[in-house]
């Protein structure tokens, strides 16, 4: 088997092609962040040469424009990065008879009624929410496509943003760290989540999974146990109402 995994140089597509590799898969890697194949997903025309060098027998889309606020800034770019470049990877992986898992959100919910099941009625509110919605359904529309649902991924990865690397980082700079009280999550280890994309794929399964850590917590909380793993003093952990950030 050969796999393309899109986003390599990230948190999950870089914990997965080690994975790959451990369980004897060919992977190749795509991206912006100096992969092996350069992709930009804002460039939906050089998916099909990307395919052409790395000739997959399935794809694991695990990169897009993350950022929600810069999404609500720049919904355009959003947009071509996580609508239009997914239906163009399901375009060019329905060419090739390769298999499609596409890594979604959490945020295609409105948060409202939560923890959500597969099956629970849609409802995204934001820019980020709304894109990587349209980028489910393009993958969707895929048969045999995979895709998984997750939340607040996090790992020891120096060169990632993850809620985790952010708590060490203003633990180290002194800096204070305003963290909502009042937004319940299950907190995802990438490691885990990068396991379970693999198992279910090799299983063959297909449609819509939620994949996300064992325990429900808001975020003060979660930040709250890592200082304690750490042996992290949490007085510059600062709780807060979403509605005051």
């Amino acid at each position: 088997m050969r796999a393309l995994i899109i986003g390599s140089s990230g948190q999950i597509g870089g914990v997965l092609t080690g994975q790959c590799a451990s369980r004897n898969i060919a992977a190749s890697g795509a991206g912006i962040g100096g992969e092996e194949l350069r992709l930009d997903l804002a460039q939906p025309a050089a998916v099909k040469e990307v395919f052409a060098q790395a000739r997959p027998d399935i794809v694991f889309l695990c990169s897009a424009m993350t950022y929600v606020d810069g999404c609500e800034r720049d919904p355009e770019l959003a947009r071509r990065v996580n609508a239009l470049g997914p239906a163009a990877v399901a375009a060019e992986c329905r060419a090739r008879g390769a298999r499609l898992v596409y890594l979604s959100t959490e945020y295609v919910f409105d948060g409202q009624a939560g923890p959500y099941g597969e099956d629970d009625p849609v409802n995204p509110v934001s820019v980020y929410g709304r894109t990587k919605l349209e980028g489910e359904r393009a993958a969707l529309s895929l048969a045999g496509a995979l895709v998984i649902r997750t939340t607040v991924v996090y790992s020891y990865a120096p060169a990632a943003k993850n809620f985790i690397m952010q708590l060490i980082s203003n633990h180290r700079s002194g800096t204070a760290m305003r963290v909502p009280k009042d937004q319940l999550s299950n907190p995802t280890y990438a490691p885990a989540l990068a396991a379970a994309m693999l198992d279910l794929a090799l299983k063959g399964a297909c449609g819509v999974y939620n994949v996300v850590g064992p325990e429900v917590m808001d975020r003060y909380a979660f930040a709250l146990k890592a200082c304690s793993v750490f042996g992290f003093d949490p007085s510059f952990l600062e709780p807060r109402l979403t509605a005051e950030l």
